[in-house]
């Protein structure tokens, strides 16, 4: 498959009409397009995505179900009409193909709607004239066959949103679909089993004349439940089996990760206790803090008049008066004594006795009358007021102290929690990682215990069927008629079996020649000690070797980003070659095509001999490379890959809405 040339019109950015050309000859195969971010490199990417596929990957809030140009669309009044248009001119196995989908836009209730998108798709053997439409309901089955939708990713690769092919999901199917596998599956399949009857052996059996003897269908029927048991549970092995060697991976990893960061684990739970610790402690501080404020506050007025206290003592003690009275006794107090006529010893307290003129004598003693009973009443006062102002210091001073060596442990452990911070920055919670392994290790064990029942279960499949087919066959053997199906049963039953043989050989075979192309590629992008593995779904791991062991290793984004171009480019370059399958002495042809490359932003996050490296490799190992680059990434790949490139062209951004693209002849 090469891409001749992308047709665009009022598709997002791009308002008016657009044609860009692309190279695809031998030793110019690379179309380079420049452009800053949001200049609509991505938008050339999506337009790949749509034409073929019918689906977009926009930001959420740039409106991604609108495709019209927003310029065009502000404008629509009522009656307007516009269209939207993505043309894709490729060739592929000498065939060369107009793919297009269309959508009509149009002004209802205020608002601009679009109509259901609607595609075309025409072909024509290269050199001849005109051109044979292909029906609609066809179209999708085409373009899948020509490039599965699941891998479209990888041949349109946005770098800066497909982070890690190991994360995708299940690819095998359209990997082999790619590489030629898929025809021959599809005749194991046509050949089937006993337990479908729409297949060639499932109509043998169902021919077999067993009418008229019960035994011999009854046994047939136990073949065809064991049979249809046994591809449920090849299903269910096959999928355990790659769950296990996930998890496997995944335990391997997880275990090297743990074993480089024991330390920081150690480091990570005492920075976990030192927090724990300074906030218990801050919290206790603020209790203290409270306690001093309250504390001062309730003596703070006695405490600060001590001076003028004490200074009023030593005067009053120069003062020579007369202290008779009674202390707290007050003017009111004799007068309620005498209303009531008997003194607080129990005496009647009659006028002109002296009981009597006693009590008014007392008048004279209590204020204003006698100065010196308020004198006694303050230095009482003054007495009082010291002892307090004494405990009020110690309280204070006892606080003050509390706040001293509470500040000094929470400085001490944000020193220690600070160097430990700076030994762990950058490096990982390894406590997530424990929780991981653990959940890894159960999933496991859960499998393999699954896969063990599985295996018990088929193997009494077998038996059964071993034990049914005897009886069946001893059954039928009498039949002419049934002697003839038998035969076809027996060939029917060994192309399948040479078919199964050859399939498995060759899968295995273009796995281990895809792995194997995919670690070349790799090292010769990252040098390093690491390898690429591949396993049964095409889940793509990178290997580190700790002493004799291989154990997945961890990804930093660069490498990650490695990896992916790797993968990438070995799936290309094994698609180009032409793959012998040989079982025994028999050859069978899986012929495959060349595919392009479509990249946008291939070198986002690579550092400049990554850049260097990449460019050096994929126009090599690509037969057709489309990158979308800004202007500071090309120039460093510039200098390594301008050899290669046949057409070039630049982004001119008019507006935030509007973008042209003009052919470069530098």
């Amino acid at each position: 498959m090469l891409l001749k040339s992308l047709y665009i019109k009022n598709f997002r950015q791009f308002k008016g009409e657009t044609l860009i050309e692309f190279a695809h000859e031998k030793e110019k195969n690379v179309t380079i397009i420049l452009g800053d971010n949001t200049y609509g490199k991505t938008t050339l990417l999506q337009a790949f995505n749509w034409c073929l596929y019918n689906f977009v990957v926009f930001d959420k809030d740039s409106n991604p179900d609108m495709l019209l140009n927003y310029e065009i669309e502000s404008q629509m009044r009522y009656g307007s009409r516009e269209t939207v248009e993505v043309r894709i001119v490729l060739v592929h196995k000498n065939v060369e193909y107009t793919i297009s989908r269309t959508q009509e836009y149009f002004w209802m209730e205020h608002k601009v709607r679009g109509e259901v998108p609607k595609a075309t798709m025409s072909y024509k053997t290269l050199g001849s004239d005109g051109q044979t439409d292909i029906r609609t309901q066809y179209i999708d089955k085409v373009i899948n066959e020509i490039l599965p939708r699941d891998l479209s990713n990888f041949f349109f690769f946005d770098t800066e949103r497909v982070r890690d092919v190991s994360n995708r999901k299940d690819l095998s199917e359209s990997v082999k679909g790619l590489l030629g596998l898929t025809a021959l599956e599809n005749a194991i399949k046509h050949l089937g089993s006993k337990t479908l009857k729409t297949t060639v052996l499932g109509k043998f059996y169902s021919s077999m004349d067993n009418e008229g003897d019960r035994k011999a269908s009854e046994a047939l029927e136990r073949i065809n439940s064991a049979q249809h048991r046994k591809s449920v549970i090849a299903e269910q092995i096959e999928e355990i089996t790659s769950h296990i060697a996930y998890y496997e991976n995944e335990k391997s990893r997880l275990e090297h990760i743990l074993l480089e960061g024991e330390n920081t684990a150690a480091l990570q739970n005492k920075s976990l206790e030192l927090e724990k610790k300074i906030k218990n402690e801050t919290n206790t501080l603020e209790q203290i803090y409270e306690k001093f404020v309250q504390d001062f506050n309730n003596g703070a007025v006695i405490f600060f008049a001590k001076p003028l206290m004490l200074r009023a003592i030593n005067f009053l003690k120069e003062a020579e008066v007369d202290d008779k009275g009674i202390k707290d006794m007050t003017a009111q107090s004799i007068a309620d004594i005498i209303k009531r006529g008997k003194c607080i010893c129990g005496h009647e307290l009659i006028e002109g006795s002296v009981e009597y003129k006693n009590i008014l004598k007392q008048l004279e003693y209590l204020p204003p009358q006698s100065i010196g009973t308020s004198i006694r009443n303050f230095k009482e006062k003054i007495i009082m007021y010291d002892q307090a102002n004494q405990n009020y210091y110690d309280n204070l001073k006892s606080r003050y102290e509390d706040i001293l060596r509470s500040k000094t442990r929470i400085q001490e452990w944000q020193d220690e929690l600070d160097n430990i911070n700076d030994d762990i920055k950058d490096k990982e919670d390894m406590n997530k990682y424990v929780n991981k392994l653990t959940d890894v290790k159960k999933q496991l064990k859960n499998l393999n215990e699954k896969k063990e029942r599985y295996i018990r279960e088929d193997e009494g499949c077998n038996n059964d069927i071993e034990r049914n087919q005897k009886i069946y066959d001893s059954l039928v053997a009498v039949s002419s008629k049934n002697k003839a199906l038998m035969i076809y049963i027996r060939y029917a039953e060994e192309i399948k079996a040479w078919m199964e043989k050859t399939y498995k050989e060759k899968e295995i075979d273009i796995r281990e020649r895809l792995e194997d192309k995919v670690n070349k590629i790799f090292n010769k992008i990252y040098h390093g000690n690491r390898r690429v593995s591949i396993d049964e779904k095409y889940n793509v791991t990178l290997l580190t070797t700790i002493g004799e062991k291989e154990i997945a290793s961890g990804e930093s984004e660069g490498l990650n980003r490695v990896k992916n171009f790797a993968f990438i480019t070995g799936l290309v370059e094994l698609a180009k070659e032409k793959i012998v399958a040989i079982a025994d002495e028999n050859k069978l042809d899986l012929s495959s095509e060349p595919y392009p490359l479509v990249m946008d932003a291939p070198f986002s996050n690579a550092d400049a001999r990554h850049t260097t490296n990449i460019s050096r490799v994929i126009p090599e190992v690509a037969e057709q490379v489309i990158m979308f680059v800004m202007e500071k990434d090309w120039h460093y790949a510039e200098p390594v890959m301008s050899y290669r490139v046949g057409s070039k062209w630049i982004l001119d951004k008019k507006t935030e809405y509007y973008t042209v693209l003009k052919r470069s002849e530098s």
